[in-house]
């Protein structure tokens, strides 16, 4: 099994995108640079929540902001999702890719 082929290997999923925060700037020396996408997604039910709620998704560096511009959100758009861990084994789902269908309402 190849592994890094697997991890390379692109599934796209659409989504509802409400909106996109860059985030770069020092804090308390460290250099934080990140794009966060916030997707609807749905309530764990067996924790008696109902309907649904907008997950933080992270999408690499700030700059990823950039492939957003001009969109008129909520958006539906096509996204790549990669799960990763840390070195304790803690899980998150990450995004790898985008696809913006065409046409889809650009502000002008």
């Amino acid at each position: 099994m190849n592994f890094k082929e697997q991890a390379n290997q692109l599934n796209y999923e659409k989504v509802i995108v409400m909106g996109v925060v860059p985030f770069k700037n020092v804090i308390d020396g460290n250099q934080i640079d990140v794009c966060n996408v916030f997707i609807v997604a749905p309530f764990d039910e067996s924790k008696g929540a109902i309907g649904f709620g907008v997950a933080k998704v992270k999408f690499g560096e700030s700059l990823n902001a950039m492939r957003f511009r001009g969109i008129d959100f909520p958006a539906n758009i096509e996204v790549a999702f990669q799960q990763t861990t840390n070195s304790s084994g803690k899980a998150q789902r990450i995004i790898k890719d985008i696809r913006i269908p065409k046409p889809l309402n650009l502000k002008e």
